[in-house]
C-alpha cells in the first residue's frame, strides 16, 4: 500500500510563532511497508548542522522539534514520505516572528476612579501587558507632615500591595479595599515595571458619608516614587 496521510485535517500550512519558541510539525502517515520519513528546508536535504541546537526527530511520532526557533529559521519545511510504492510530501510554511522588548503597556482607562459609601467594599483593577515578566505594585498616595510630596518633588506613597513568591500576576492586577473607611479615600497608583522600563495609572477612590464627600485633589505624578513607610 503506497503512502497516505494519518490526519491530514491536522495538517495546517502555514505556522507563525514568536522567537524563541519550540516548533513541532508532524507529518503521519500510513502504508505496508512502514513509509520512511525524511525532512528537508526550502527544497534541500534539512541537516542537524544548519541550524544552532540542531533539531530532534522522533520517528515514532513522525515529527520533527526545533527548540528555540530564531529569524534565521524562517522558511518551508517539507516532509517526504514514501516506501517501494509511492511517496507524497507536504510542506509547513514557518515565519518566526522577533518582538522588540518594551517596558510594560498599561490598559487605558484602568484603574478606574471609584465612589463608594463608608463600609463598602471596592476593588481597583490594573491590566498589564508585557513581553517580559513584570513586576506590579499598588501604592497609596499620602502626605508626610501636612506634604504630600518631598523636597524632590516626587509624591510620597505607601505600597499596600507587592509580588510575593506565590503571587501569580493575575492576583496582584486587583487591589481589594474591605469596609471602606474615610481614610481610604485618595489617590492610588499601579506601578508595573520590567527590566526594559517601567509605567504607572492613577485612580482616585471618593468615599461617602451620608451627606459628605471627599473630594480628592489632583497631583502631577512624576516619574519616580518617594515611598514612606508609616
Amino acid at each position: 500500500m503506497a503512502p497516505v496521510w494519518a490526519q491530514p485535517e491536522k495538517m495546517r500550512k502555514l505556522y507563525n510563532v514568536p522567537a524563541s519558541k519550540t516548533v513541532k510539525f508532524r507529518c503521519q502517515a500510513n502504508g505496508n511497508p512502514t513509509p520512511t520519513l525524511k525532512w528537508l528546508k526550502n527544497g534541500k536535504e534539512f541537516k542537524k548542522d544548519q541550524r544552532p541546537g540542531g533539531y530532534k526527530v522522533q520517528n515514532h511520532m513522525w515529527t520533527i522539534i526545533m527548540e528555540s526557533v530564531v529569524p534565521a529559521d524562517k522558511g518551508n519545511y517539507t516532509c517526504l514520505v514514501e516506501n517501494r510504492y509511492g511517496s507524497i510530501n507536504h510542506t509547513y510554511q514557518l515565519d518566526v516572528i522577533e518582538y522588540s522588548l518594551n517596558r510594560p503597556i498599561l490598559q487605558d482607562g484602568l484603574p478606574a476612579n471609584r465612589t463608594v459609601v463608608v463600609g463598602s467594599d471596592v476593588e481597583f483593577v490594573c491590566k498589564v501587558f508585557s513581553d517580559l515578566q513584570p513586576h506590579i505594585q499598588w501604592l497609596k498616595h499620602i502626605e508626610v507632615n501636612g506634604s504630600r510630596g518631598g523636597p524632590d518633588g516626587l509624591p510620597y506613597v505607601r505600597l499596600l500591595k507587592t509580588a510575593g513568591v506565590n503571587t501569580t500576576d493575575k492576583e496582584m492586577e486587583v487591589l481589594q479595599i474591605r469596609n471602606v473607611s474615610l481614610e481610604d479615600a485618595g489617590e492610588y497608583t499601579c506601578l508595573a515595571g520590567n527590566s526594559v522600563g517601567y509605567a504607572h495609572h492613577s485612580a482616585w477612590l471618593t468615599v461617602y458619608e451620608g451627606n459628605k464627600t471627599l473630594l480628592p485633589l489632583g497631583i502631577a505624578l512624576g516619574n519616580t516614587f518617594s515611598v514612606t513607610h508609616v
